[in-house]
């Protein structure tokens, strides 16, 4: 596969937090991150701009507004500041992702991590290289994604779709968890929960230990690695993220 884990020191719940650049009208992000990092560790939220046109133009004017937002967060100086939007890194592709976290680091707030870097790193180190993707997006989004994934060296051997008639927003743990049910994965793949705005943590706790394979998400694998970049080192901490993932490795 096209990453190696970021193997940085494992801290605890102190330092900065977390800070996330999210899309304005996301609902999901700040609620996920919590649940899934210990209680003790902030979490930042820092709204990306409300960018008028199409879904393609505003996934790409998040790109270009990074700097000037995470600008925001230097006043609480987390140690990650987290891009917390998979569609954005789908469209230019893995080997423009690092320009992502030069342009996150270049405004001094934190660590960068994007989620579709998160997830990369998390599959590595549970040495799965297959993948079935569940997606909530439009065709031609879900098209960029498979084509991402394919290109960071995975092998996407299925792909389900989250019906979502009145977006991503609007689908409910519910129907995620009803979604994981029905699958038969391959015993060598992960299921991949694609879309910061689709809530996943519920479902993957309520769902994922049936399936026998692991199951992530962007939060999730967010989470996770965004531990792995906290500084100091220590005993893993205990919360969500930890249990979720730790399971499988």
């Amino acid at each position: 596969m096209g990453v190696e884990p970021d193997r940085s020191d494992t801290a605890g719940s102190g330092g900065g937090g977390v800070g996330a650049l999210v899309p304005p009208e996301n609902p999901t992000v700040a609620t996920e991150l919590r649940a899934l990092l210990p209680g003790d560790l902030g979490v930042h939220i820092a709204p990306l701009p409300v960018i008028p046109g199409t879904l393609r133009e505003r996934l790409l004017g998040y790109n270009d507004a990074l700097t000037a937002t995470a600008g925001t967060m230097r006043a609480v100086q987390p140690d990650v500041a987290y891009f917390a939007c998979t569609g954005s890194s789908y469209l230019v592709g893995p080997d423009r992702d690092a320009a992502l976290h030069g342009a996150i680091e270049a405004a001094g707030a934190g660590r960068a991590l994007t989620a579709a870097r998160a997830i990369l790193e998390t599959l590595a180190e549970l040495e799965r290289e297959r993948v079935l993707v569940i997606s909530p997006y439009p065709g031609w989004l879900t098209d960029l994604a498979v084509a991402h994934w394919g290109a960071a060296g995975l092998a996407v051997v299925d792909v389900r779709k989250v019906p979502a008639p009145n977006g991503i927003y609007a689908i409910t743990p519910g129907e995620v968890a009803r979604l994981l049910r029905d699958l038969r994965p391959d015993p060598d793949a992960a299921v991949l929960l694609s879309g910061t705005g689709m809530p996943t943590v519920e479902a993957i706790a309520e769902v994922g230990d049936g399936l026998g394979v692991p199951v992530l998400s962007s939060s999730l694998a967010a989470a996770y690695r965004a531990l792995h970049r906290l500084p100091g080192a220590g005993a893993v901490p205990a919360c969500l993220a930890n249990d979720l993932v730790g399971r499988w490795r």
